[in-house]
């Protein structure tokens, strides 16, 4: 497979472990010239090769839920707590050759104890296709049969972006133009309407840059299994819509009760680590999921901006 410049990841089939190795190593010496450091995660057995491209629409959710997970986890700092949580992001897991958008791992360290687990995995999908996604939760799972709560955010444009094309009225006006406009320039030939709204179209020069259509939230907690995100349970799987229109109550119901596990989890590890401990306090430790949903749409919103300026750089520069 070919990779599309239009597209923000790109999958290569038939790689074996030697050229995905090289790959890796070519990436991190050189990847300074490009937008933002690339994400790769190989799948061994299928001999696929993933490689995605991060933006402010793929970052805005991530980033929303890191701190709300952070307020959350801080509460369970003690100086006689063993239990070390940590919020990564964008970092491979020891145990397969996978790179989740977010992951909280729990570390704890005593004499006599030692554990690590991964409790939380967070992926978002934009503009990629959602199978090669669910392929790598699935992955990810079965590298971390442990893990409490899956989070998987899938981020939709109206269409598939394309850029303009050489009859178009955006390539006889901008293309034609001796150098790429500055973002305000850009920005300047959009109606104030759509400058003034949110998540409306990004269209100049009669193209659209950039319209996202939808933001929907499918979450998985586990139960006496591994999480299987093939079967259909609303005991432990719920969807949300952000947009167009909200609906995130079961969304928000469902991550409350993982962060419930999540709080048992960590009871459960300093127990372990330190017997007889008093757990009392972590126990009973009172569970809210507080999201600011509209400050997420409005990350949304500019991270639509931006990607749309970065797709009319891009098309500006490569275009012949």
């Amino acid at each position: 497979m070919e990779p599309n410049p239009e597209e923000e990841y790109a999958e290569f089939l038939d790689v074996y472990y030697p050229v995905y190795s090289t790959v890796t190593d070519i990436i991190d010496l050189n990847w300074t010239w490009l937008p933002s450091r690339p994400r790769w995660s190989y799948f061994e057995d299928d001999r696929i090769l993933l490689i995605e491209m991060r933006s402010f629409i793929h970052e805005a959710p991530l980033e929303h839920l890191s701190s709300i997970f952070n307020f959350f986890l801080d509460g369970f700092v003690r100086d006689d707590n063993p239990v070390l949580t940590t919020i990564i992001m964008n970092t491979r897991l020891s145990s397969v050759s996978i790179v989740p958008d977010m992951a909280i791992q729990m570390d704890t360290r005593t004499e006599n104890y030692r554990g690590h687990d991964v409790l939380v995995m967070v992926e978002c999908a934009f503009a990629q296709d959602t199978d090669s996604v669910l392929r790598k939760i699935k992955y990810e799972i079965a590298g971390h049969p442990e893990v409490l709560m899956v989070i998987l955010v899938v981020i939709n444009e109206d269409q598939r972006y394309r850029s303009p094309e050489r009859t178009s009225e955006a390539w006889r006006m901008l293309r034609q133009e001796t150098s790429p406009r500055s973002i305000s320039s850009f920005y300047s030939e959009l109606q104030e309407d759509t400058a003034r709204s949110q998540l409306q179209p990004i269209v100049i020069a009669n193209h659209t840059w950039c319209h996202l259509a939808s933001a929907r939230f499918h979450i998985w907690v586990r139960g006496n299994e591994p999480i299987n995100i093939d079967v259909d349970n609303s005991e432990l799987q719920a969807r949300g819509t952000l947009f167009p229109k909200q609906d995130m109550d079961a969304a928000h119901t469902m991550i409350e009760k993982g962060m419930v596990m999540m709080r048992d989890c960590i009871a459960t590890a300093c127990q372990k680590a330190t017997p007889g401990s008093d757990i009392t306090a972590i126990q009973e430790t009172v569970i809210a999921f507080r999201p600011k949903w509209d400050r997420l749409l409005m990350r949304l919103n500019r991270g639509a901006w931006d990607i749309a300026y970065h797709r009319y750089k891009s098309w500006y520069y490569s275009a012949p």
